[in-house]
């Protein structure tokens, strides 16, 4: 540990001793961790003001359209409409891979066809 580690830890022993960290709003609840444990340290501030902004990465955008879409496809009979929908479907896979998210593309591929197969 460095000086600014040790003095950290020196203040807040303190602060304990003194019960000034009694009694705060919150105190005996659990930690509500973000999905950030996998994300570089140096990026999680960078992503937590623009999530709270109400930014939405391209990616996820297409992953909520991708479902929408195909949600439609199952519900719905119109071939002209699905003829549309199966080439924006291809375009959003596209964009989803080439995004490095092939995992999820491959996992809503095998989705679909599973459920193309159960008609």
């Amino acid at each position: 540990m460095n000086i600014f580690d040790c003095l950290a830890e020196e203040r807040i022993r303190e602060a304990i001793a003194q019960g000034q960290l009694s009694g705060l709003p919150g105190e005996g609840q659990p930690l509500v961790l973000d999905d950030d444990l996998l994300v570089p340290v140096e990026v999680r501030m960078g992503n937590r003001i623009l999530r709270n902004a109400g930014y939405v990465p391209p990616a996820v955008a297409d992953l909520q359209e991708l479902r929408q879409l195909c949600a439609q496809s199952a519900s719905s009979d119109d071939r002209s409409a699905k003829g549309r929908r199966v080439q924006r479907i291809t375009v959003l896979l596209t964009r989803i891979e080439a995004a490095g998210l092939a995992h999820v593309s491959a996992v809503l591929l095998r989705r679909i066809a599973a459920s193309s197969d159960a008609k």
